[in-house]
């Protein structure tokens, strides 16, 4: 991805680690990473976005007999992160998280904001997950690094908001089911012996898209929604730990329709691996106009 590089400390952007940007791109472009708690068995974790590689985890998550736990940090978590920004030049921090349907991140990014001097916090609510929160925290630092105002970015992020979405196939419904985030899992999808769930992420809301028995069909019915939403301005495969080959085949199927040749291909961190289970795959993207929505 082809990323201007951050010449603007006065507007930072923060977000999420359930936001899965590639290390590289927050370091490149300053975003601070809100790291999240994860508890897998016995073991708690602090999933800060620092690495990209989550063989350790999908590992422990394949073996363990537990559900995974996923916990927001508290307000003074936040509050230490916007004093760093501070310290490091920001006047204006603009946060992006996860959506509030399935998180309390931007409620404890509120009350964290509340009790801050010394700079401006503009906090939003994305409506998404993992890259769909991930785009957005990548065009609002890429917008301040071109010396945007916060208020600019403000509206740029809204704008975009309800353009980006996120879709993909589970492997199982399993962990979905176990997560408890969505209550549709529980009750439409625990019976569905041997069938995998489609599903998109947008507008705050996970929706149940379809229903398929093997990859193949899934793949190309995702191909088939790409096509219809285009022109798009971003696009990322996502995968869980998934089959190298699938990703693959998905990926060079939607080169005709990427905004760039080849889209990047991203594993998906610990937070949203441990809702959506190990062999997901499945898209981020943001359209360049409006069009028919899922």
């Amino acid at each position: 991805m082809a990323l201007i590089a951050m010449n603007n400390p006065r507007v930072r952007v923060i977000t999420d680690s359930v936001a899965d940007i590639p290390p590289q791109l927050t370091r490149q472009l300053g975003i601070k990473v809100v790291p999240i708690h994860l508890t897998l068995g016995k073991t708690s974790y602090l999933v800060d976005g620092a690495t990209d590689d989550h063989d350790w985890f999908y590992r422990e998550l394949v073996q363990s007999s537990v559900s995974p736990k996923t916990a927001s940090p508290a307000p003074e978590e936040f509050l230490k992160l916007y004093r760093e920004l501070i310290s490091e030049g920001a006047e204006d921090i603009i946060g992006l998280f996860a959506s509030a349907n399935v998180s309390s991140l931007c409620d404890h990014a509120l009350l964290a904001a509340r009790e801050l001097s010394g700079a401006r916090v503009s906090v939003i609510d994305t409506g998404q997950i993992s890259m769909g929160i991930g785009w957005l925290a990548l065009m609002a630092a890429e917008a301040a690094a071109r010396g945007a105002s916060l208020e600019e970015i403000e509206a740029l992020v809204k704008a975009a908001r309800g353009r980006t979405q996120v879709f993909g196939l589970l492997d199982t419904s399993e962990y979905l089911r176990r997560s408890g985030r969505v209550s549709w899992a529980t009750t439409q999808l625990v019976n569905l012996l041997q069938i995998k769930p489609m599903i998109v992420f947008a507008e705050g809301e996970a929706r149940l898209i379809g229903r398929v028995r093997t990859h193949q069909r899934a793949l190309q019915r995702m191909v088939d929604l790409v096509q219809t939403i285009t022109p798009l301005e971003r696009l990322a495969v996502l995968h869980a730990h998934t089959d190298l080959r699938t990703v693959m085949r998905l990926r060079d199927a939607l080169l005709p329709y990427a905004p760039e040749v080849p889209p990047p291909v991203i594993e998906v961190g610990p937070i949203f691996g441990a809702h959506v289970g190990p062999g997901a795959v499945g898209v981020a993207l943001v359209r360049k106009s409006a069009a028919t929505s899922l």
